[in-house]
């Protein structure tokens, strides 16, 4: 479960999740979205084992700064996912930064697009 945020919040969103982690501990496997503004020094200190990194936050951001977050993540003992991920591009990004799970919209909203990125998913797999 992804911790409540503000999306492209920067530390405003940190301190709002922040405020969440302790009421829901314990519930379920948590991840904190990380957002535009964020750094992994910001964060170091709080996730690892038992909070998870999710990449939230604008394209671009996202984009640049995966590996960064992959590089915490495998540091830190924590899960990595990365949201709205829609292209094959994309993906390959989510392999580069060592992501755990990825997730998007597209082949819910346009079904035509699932063949196209589950090929995609597979041949990264298998190069990874």
């Amino acid at each position: 479960m992804i911790v409540p945020d503000i999306v492209a919040g920067g530390l405003d969103s940190l301190r709002y999740s922040m405020e969440w982690v302790p009421r829901l501990s314990g519930v379920c496997p948590l991840l904190l979205a990380v957002q535009d503004g964020m750094t992994p020094d910001d964060v170091r200190s709080v996730v690892g084992p038992e909070l998870g990194i999710a990449v939230g936050g604008s394209t671009e951001w996202k984009e640049r700064t995966a590996t960064a977050w992959g590089a915490l993540a495998r540091a830190s003992g924590a899960y990595l996912h990365v949201l709205r991920v829609n292209t094959c591009r994309r993906i390959a990004i989510c392999r580069d930064a060592g992501a755990d799970s990825f997730d998007g919209s597209s082949v819910s909203r346009f079904v035509c697009n699932l063949p196209r990125l589950d090929r995609a998913r597979r041949q990264l797999s298998l190069i990874a």
